[in-house]
């Protein structure tokens, strides 16, 4: 009785969808984050290889700096998707690049609630997430986005395949997810359930 949760919230003053997505030939998977073993990168750029060998025109955005950077690089090449996959250092301008993803994939073996998925849900992306720590919480499968089993490149590659060849879910389950962040993962409705933990406090020692 003494545990109280307040979820995070996102700033949607910046944040936000774009007026409209760019019809572009190639669909653009995406992530961002920091580079290191826990996020587990190297499923996705397996995952991309093998959507990539059965047909499907896509590219694939990593955002970030990190450790794992060299290595990412180099099993880029040895699968041969580096001409499709661009690597982006860190950036004050993360907002401008969730914008531009289509679909948004957080492969972490370990996770609480990710701000970043939070984020890239808000600017409208479809989203993807591995199946652990907070991450159902706001991926609903099915509804707000697709979930896979950690680790799993080929998990991972058959959600990615639904999601480039049925452009009515992905665009169906990513104003799911946008809607979601608006209603309930706002700062505003952050900062609500912050006051009402703290007002419940006088009452309590009473």
């Amino acid at each position: 009785e003494r545990i109280h949760l307040c979820r995070n919230g996102v700033d949607l003053n910046l944040f936000y969808p774009p007026e409209a997505r760019r019809e572009e030939e190639k669909l653009t998977i995406g992530v961002a984050a920091m580079l290191r073993p826990e996020k587990s990168l190297h499923t996705l750029i397996e995952a991309f290889a093998r959507v990539k060998a059965r047909g499907v025109a896509a590219r694939l955005v990593i955002v970030g700096s990190g450790e794992m950077l060299g290595s990412l690089e180099t099993l880029a090449r040895m699968l041969g998707v580096t001409k499709d996959c661009h690597f982006e250092p860190a950036s004050r301008t993360v907002a401008d690049w969730l914008r531009r993803f289509d679909v948004f994939v957080l492969p972490s073996v370990s996770e609480a609630q990710s701000n970043a998925l939070m984020e890239a849900m808000a600017c409208r992306c479809c989203a993807v997430a591995s199946r652990v720590g907070g991450n159902p919480e706001l991926v609903k499968e099915g509804v707000t986005g697709l979930l896979f089993e950690a680790g799993s490149a080929e998990n991972l590659a058959s959600k990615l395949e639904i999601l480039a060849r049925n452009g009515e879910l992905r665009g169906r389950m990513a104003e799911a997810g946008a809607r979601k962040m608006r209603e309930e993962y706002s700062l505003a409705a952050s900062a609500r359930r912050m006051g009402e933990i703290y007002d419940s406090l006088p009452a309590r020692r009473r």
